[in-house]
């Protein structure tokens, strides 16, 4: 059935459903950041079951009840479920907001008009392939693809490709900041003299809880999330943060994220500076005092943060599954175990208080009761 296959497809995109108290119509809402999208299922068999104005005024009422729970930018897209596409279309032809597009029920076909909208370019990919799915399914429904590829070809080339909306899931605003930072970092430490080059950037940024808490150089614990050894060193951190920092920075927004990296980051090194200080028995001596460096500390704190997100979403979040994360969390803690060199007093404290801050300042989505 294709609801059953949109409904999982959405789901799994992250889409909240809702039903409302109207037969046949029931609602999808997504939230990222400040923008709020709604997927409307609007089930019109014989494509004339609402006039122009009776539609309106539904995606109004749509709109209103969303409106009134969420003060953000809103973006809805209309799905028209019908098996006469043709006495569906006036309601999508003429209007001048939101986006409207057709489902042919009876050939599987998706149909936008060259007046929709250029957004939804990754959802109109998740359509399309479950509507594919369909017709292999019943395979009497292919012969009608043409039509649909002729509705296509009216849109703009650009439309078709879907690129620019997919790279923007791999690159938030904050995530990429910290990402350009460290490798900025990183090549002004290895290859270049302007802080007096590796041996002095190291001695003066790198963690150490001598130097934090005898010569009271408290900014070691930021310097030294920004500081690698190695390329490797380097690519395995930013590898995972690109993958998991996105995915959590859409989830809470940019400001709770940065809180998220920058806290989990210093209460991941106050863990180390604890951990070395009893190992080494507090004797206060340079000889004594480890040194360590990396983001490590942070990115576990934004992979416990992560976890929690998952949790919370009822185990899912867009592609991410509760599973999948506590798979990551068992490998990446076996070796930082399996590694003598790794800070894994570091790791453990930046993945527990990364838990614990996403608790603190991480809401679900409310659910919203639709009436229409």
């Amino acid at each position: 059935m294709i609801d059953d296959r949109l409904s999982n497809s959405l789901t799994n995109m992250g889409y909240q459903r809702v039903d409302s108290n109207a037969t046949g119509i029931y609602l999808f809402y997504h939230i990222e950041e400040n923008d709020l999208t709604i997927v409307s299922v609007i089930h019109t068999v014989n494509g004339n079951e609402f006039t122009g104005e009776q539609y309106q005024h539904i995606l109004e009422q749509i709109r209103t009840n969303f409106k009134n729970a969420y003060p953000h930018k809103l973006r809805l897209l209309s799905l028209l479920l019908t098996e006469s596409p043709d006495r569906a279309k006036h309601l999508c032809l003429d209007t001048k907001e939101d986006s409207h597009w057709i489902v042919d029920t009876n050939s599987d076909r998706l149909i936008i008009y060259e007046t929709q909208s250029i957004e939804f370019t990754v959802l109109r990919k998740a359509i399309e392939q479950l509507l594919e799915e369909e017709q292999h399914e019943n395979p009497s429904k292919q012969e009608s693809t043409s039509y649909n590829n002729y509705y296509n070809n009216m849109q703009d080339p650009q439309r078709m490709q879907g690129g620019p909306a997919r790279k923007l899931k791999l690159f938030t605003l904050m995530n990429t900041i910290i990402i350009a930072i460290n490798i900025i970092a990183f090549l002004v430490m290895h290859y270049t003299k302007v802080l007096g080059g590796e041996e002095p950037m190291l001695e003066g940024g790198a963690l150490s809880w001598y130097f934090v808490i005898e010569q009271k150089e408290y900014y070691r614990i930021i310097t030294s999330m920004f500081m690698h050894s190695d390329w490797s060193h380097l690519f395995n951190n930013m590898i995972v943060l690109l993958f998991v920092g996105v995915n959590l920075e859409r989830a809470t927004g940019k400001i709770k994220y940065l809180f998220l990296y920058f806290g989990t980051g210093i209460l991941a090194g106050i863990t180390s500076i604890g951990y070395n200080m009893w190992k080494d028995y507090a004797e206060f001596s340079y000889e004594h005092s480890v040194f360590s460096i990396g983001a490590s500390g942070a990115i576990f704190g934004i992979v416990g943060a992560m976890l929690y997100v998952v949790i919370a979403n009822r185990g899912r979040l867009e592609d991410i599954s509760t599973r999948q994360m506590m798979l990551f969390v068992v490998f990446s803690l076996y070796g930082g175990i399996a590694n003598a060199q790794i800070d894994q007093a570091a790791h453990i404290g930046g993945f527990i208080a990364g838990f614990l801050l996403a608790i603190i300042v991480y809401r679900r989505p409310k659910r919203i009761s639709a009436v229409v």
